[in-house]
């Protein structure tokens, strides 16, 4: 049962590394628990079912089944009818109970929540106590949870506009680890910065981020029962998931403290040393800044963690970084062997093995220094050429 072969997809595949890693010690189960956004209970099953199934134990047993409890279409839609005519004015826990008592349908007002706050209906917001947060003590291994932000400043002197500086650090040691200057914040940015991070170091066990754009979902429904979560992952929530690492997300600039000292001193003393050097661009910048301040800066200010033992995760061997580090859009094959993305057709060249693509679903990966790859979920890499619609 334990050797038998399984094919794993690249998020069970560093949910696999980071269970055998607790599995021989590296980690706590707390560790992992927050690397795979999972509870400790659900670390020790999963940590289970791998000593008996090997990796097939990260596969979820209801793969390929439908809920145990599944609401029927019809009641639920004979619910919605009664939502929408009767009992309009009824708030959640009365629809829940009216519809026990007098049409035997039993329904928790949590599921009736879920499915009527999109449609308009609702109570009243629910409105959170303010809570009073207490200094946050450094992780104690490297590697634990690192710092990603993005820093606009005068980098080149009161003579130059304003130009950001996306920096990465480590919480623990309060070290920088990698940075690179560009015109302004963005996604690629941010994926070339993870690129060098864990080319270099690993993969980390978390992400401590603010809320920008770039991260996570911003838009909020304009309706005042519109459900106000996020609907639908980033593109660098969706990588981050699929290399196991975790993202938290504080609620204010103080909440990462840390990683805005860190910007804060860098304005101090890296303009000084850009303007000695005569150092007036983003790329020569972005060389100095990783080849020479970073590691002179963290000699001199780094601490000691209280863990000597590294956080890191090794990369999966054979893992395309590019490929995950990347957005990813799906396309569908025309009958001419063209799909289109962003204004641009694109002519496909289908593989020895086939006559055609058309009506293929392929997957258009955007990479952070603005190159493109097709590619179909069987055939892999398909060859294109691009032309202007």
């Amino acid at each position: 049962m334990k050797n038998r072969e399984v094919t794993l997809t690249l998020r069970q595949v560093s949910r696999f590394q980071v269970v055998q890693s607790a599995l021989e010690g590296r980690h706590t189960n707390a560790q992992a628990a927050g690397a795979l956004s999972l509870s400790v209970r659900q670390v020790q099953r999963l940590k289970r079912r791998v000593e008996r199934e090997g990796p097939a134990g990260v596969i979820h047993g209801n793969k390929g089944h439908p809920p145990a409890n599944k609401t029927d279409p019809q009641v639920k839609e004979r619910i919605l009818q009664l939502a929408e005519g009767p009992y309009e004015e009824y708030n959640f826990s009365h629809l829940a109970d009216t519809l026990e008592d007098d049409h035997g349908l039993t329904i928790s007002d949590e599921t009736l929540r879920l499915w009527l706050r999109p449609l308009g209906h609702g109570g009243k917001p629910y409105r959170r106590k303010k809570k009073h947060y207490l200094r946050r003590k450094r992780r104690d291994r490297e590697g634990k949870m690192l710092f990603l932000d993005g820093s606009p400043h005068r980098w080149f002197g009161e003579d130059h506009g304003p130009t950001c500086l996306l920096l990465s650090s480590d919480d623990a040691t309060g070290k920088p680890l990698w940075g690179k200057f560009q015109p302004q914040e963005n996604r690629d940015g941010c994926f070339e910065v993870c690129y060098q991070l864990f080319k270099r170091f690993g993969l980390p066990g978390a992400f401590y981020l603010d809320r920008g754009s770039q991260f996570t979902t911003t838009r909020r429904g304009g309706s005042r029962y519109e459900v106000k979560s996020d609907q639908e992952d980033t593109h660098f929530e969706r990588a981050m998931k699929d290399l196991g690492v975790a993202l938290i997300f504080a609620n204010s600039p103080q909440a990462r403290g840390r990683g805005e000292r860190l910007n804060g001193s860098f304005q101090g003393r890296l303009v000084n040393e850009l303007k000695l050097h005569g150092i007036e661009n983003c790329e020569e910048a972005t060389r100095y800044l990783n080849r020479t301040f970073i590691p002179r800066y963290a000699k001199r200010f780094a601490v000691e963690p209280a863990d000597p033992e590294p956080a890191w995760r090794p990369l999966a061997e054979g893992l395309d970084l590019r490929s995950v580090l990347c957005a990813k859009f799906e396309r569908t094959v025309g009958n001419d062997n063209t799909i289109s993305f962003q204004g641009v057709a694109y002519q496909l060249y289908p593989p020895k093995t086939v006559h055609h693509l058309a009506k293929a679903k392929v997957e258009v990966q955007q990479h952070f220094d603005g190159s493109l790859r097709i590619v179909h979920p069987r055939y892999g890499v398909i060859q294109s050429k691009r032309f202007s619609l």
